[in-house]
C-alpha cells in the first residue's frame, strides 16, 4: 500500500495578512520555523521512504527542516508549487477589489476557469497538481512518502484523489504546519487524517 503525507509549510508573515500567495518566494517568520520544528519533533518516530517538496522557499525550508529526522534527497518538483496567482500574487482580497474591480468580479463569477493575468487559473492549477500525484501513484505501489507543499495545492490534491471535483476543494482545512494523510489503493483512496498539528 502506498500512503502520502501531506505536509503543509509553516508560517509565514503573508499568511498573518491573509494574502493570497502564490509562487512569490519569500521565507518562513519566526512563527513559521518554530511550528515546523515542532512538526519534526512530532514527526519523528514516522516512516518515511521519500520526500517530495515544492521549491518555494517557505516549503522548501519546511522539508529540509524535517528531513532533520531523516536525511534523505528531497525531491524538489513544480507539481507541487501553489497556485500561480499572477498580478495577483501576495495581495488580499480587499487589495485585489481595490486594484483590479472588474477582473476581480470576473473571478468571483468563474473562480474555476478564470485566467489571472500573468497566473494560472484553478483549473490549471488542479490539473499541475494532479498529474504530479497520478504519476506518482503510477509508478509506486507501496511506501511512504511525504509531499511538503502548499494550502491550495494540498487541497486540489484531496479533491482529485477523493474523486470530489475541484469544487470541492474549498471545503477542506489545511493549516500551516499541518499533516494530512491518505492511503492509496488500487481502485480508491482514504483520507485517513486531515489538518493534525
Amino acid at each position: 500500500m502506498l500512503e502520502l503525507i501531506l505536509i503543509r509549510h509553516g508560517e509565514t508573515d503573508s499568511n498573518i495578512r491573509g494574502s493570497y500567495l502564490g509562487w512569490t518566494d519569500i521565507e518562513l517568520n519566526e512563527t513559521g520555523l518554530s511550528q515546523v520544528c515542532n512538526l519534526r519533533d512530532h514527526l519523528k518516530n514516522t516512516k518515511i521512504d521519500k520526500i517530495f517538496s515544492s521549491p518555494l522557499k517557505r516549503a522548501l525550508q519546511t522539508a529540509q527542516i524535517i528531513n532533520e529526522n531523516y536525511n534523505l534527497d528531497i525531491v524538489y518538483t513544480d507539481g507541487l508549487k501553489e497556485r500561480n496567482f499572477g498580478i495577483w500574487d501576495d495581495l488580499t482580497l480587499e487589495e485585489m477589489t481595490q486594484r483590479y474591480p472588474s477582473k476581480y468580479k470576473a473571478w468571483v463569477d468563474d473562480w474555476i476557469k478564470y485566467p489571472i493575468k500573468d497566473g494560472e487559473s484553478a483549473i490549471e492549477a488542479y490539473d499541475r497538481s494532479a498529474k504530479f500525484v497520478r504519476e506518482l501513484i503510477e509508478k509506486n505501489t507501496k511506501g511512504v512518502f511525504m509531499l511538503v507543499t502548499h494550502l491550495g495545492t494540498i487541497r486540489f490534491i484531496l479533491a482529485y484523489l477523493l474523486e470530489l471535483g475541484i469544487e470541492s476543494s474549498w471545503r477542506f482545512r489545511v493549516d500551516n504546519a499541518s499533516i494530512t494523510k491518505l492511503e492509496i489503493n488500487d481502485d480508491y483512496s482514504v483520507l485517513t487524517m486531515l489538518n493534525n498539528r
